[in-house]
């Protein structure tokens, strides 16, 4: 008899369901912040151009890889003033999937979903180095 097992991950394609190759800038007011896996939820009330509020749900990074990098249950809290920059969602609705947060004293706190991205470039900065190193 042979057995076998495969480890699924239920975890989405980020570019699936965000534009990758696009930006947007949002400001506005935390209304909520959810510190949850699989992503942590910032929920933002944005005025905009023509003067409507509308509420942003802005996904990061998991709260165990943000509780990794310092950050807690109450990092956020409602009342917060916040400019974040991220992927605009891909079917039109009020979402991004955000890259950087920056508080309203200017401190960017950073805390979103480009994780991979940082790693592996630590990572082929390393590699790079020790091959520098061995000549090849």
């Amino acid at each position: 008899m042979v057995l076998g097992m495969s480890y699924a991950s239920a975890h989405h394609n980020f570019a699936a369901h965000y534009r990758t190759e696009e930006m947007v800038e949002i400001s506005g007011v935390v209304t909520e912040f959810r510190f949850v896996n699989p992503h942590a939820r910032v929920y933002v009330e944005v005025t905009s151009s023509s003067g409507n509020t509308e509420i942003w749900m802005v996904e990061g990074d998991a709260s165990v890889a943000l509780r990794r990098s310092g950050w807690s249950a109450d990092h956020l809290k409602p009342g917060d003033q916040v400019e974040i920059m991220g992927n605009p969602s891909r079917s039109g609705a009020n979402m991004l999937g955000w890259k950087t947060l920056r508080l309203a004293d200017g401190v960017d706190i950073g805390g979103g979903s480009q994780r991979l991205q940082e790693r592996l470039s630590i990572l082929d900065a390393s590699l790079s180095q020790f091959r520098e190193q061995r000549g090849q």
